[in-house]
């Protein structure tokens, strides 16, 4: 039987470190997308891991960098059983109508967010082949432009996608991980409610180990998610 394999994006720290840890020890052969923010855990997970984990370079704000990150993926293995498309940036969470908002970095924040899942896994379908609109309106949301407007983009895109690759056998899957300890505001938010390996499990046992829902947006624990 061939290996499993898996490419994971942002797997640097936080939701990315703790899935691509719960999938080798799955027993995966995981492909490591890294931006270089923060080396220590992939390193800990190379030294347990050894030849199973392969890390790769990645900026998924960047075309060709995406291309190249394909391209060593290709080399080293011959097919992908799992993308996980998890890299996001934040940008301003803090603008309101009545602040200065910076357009400029919510056109960042949209290409990492939105463009870059998309460049992603049209990077590698060949190889596959062998945000949410109604939580804002219930929470009042009045700031993180960039943010849920990439986010949104990214719910069209995936809904598109998800349509595409169906065709094909390959199924989608559109999670919002909840509130998790993570550093996309730069250090760790120790006052979010969920660890990110606690989250990543859930994601990974609501893709591999039970049935296939019905519908596309979900909560880590595979729940019925409205967008």
């Amino acid at each position: 039987m061939s290996e499993i394999t898996a490419y994971i994006t942002g797997a640097d720290r936080g939701l990315g470190l703790g899935l691509t840890e719960a999938l080798l020890e799955r027993g995966f052969r995981v492909f490591a997308g890294e931006y270089g923010l923060d080396p220590a855990g992939l390193d800990a997970l190379a030294e347990t891991h050894g030849e199973r984990l392969r890390r790769i370079p990645l900026d998924v704000g960047c075309d060709r960098s995406v291309l190249r990150a394909a391209d060593k993926l290709r080399e080293s293995c011959q097919h992908l059983d799992l993308l996980i498309n998890n890299a996001a940036i934040l940008g301003d969470f803090t603008g309101t109508l009545s602040d200065p908002l910076d357009f400029a970095l919510m056109q960042d924040v949209y290409n990492v967010n939105s463009l870059g899942p998309l460049r992603v896994a049209q990077s590698v379908f060949g190889h596959l082949k062998r945000g949410s609109m109604e939580q804002s309106r219930r929470t009042n949301r009045n700031m993180r432009y960039g943010y849920c407007m990439s986010k949104a983009a990214l719910n069209v895109q995936t809904v598109i996608l998800a349509n595409h690759a169906g065709e094909h056998g390959i199924e989608s899957y559109l999670f919002d991980p909840g509130w998790m300890r993570s550093f996309m505001h730069g250090t760790k938010n120790l006052r979010a409610t969920q660890e990110p390996d606690e989250t990543a499990r859930a994601i990974l046992a609501t893709v591999l180990d039970r049935p296939r829902p019905d519908y596309l947006y979900m909560t880590c624990e595979g729940k019925p998610y409205d967008w």
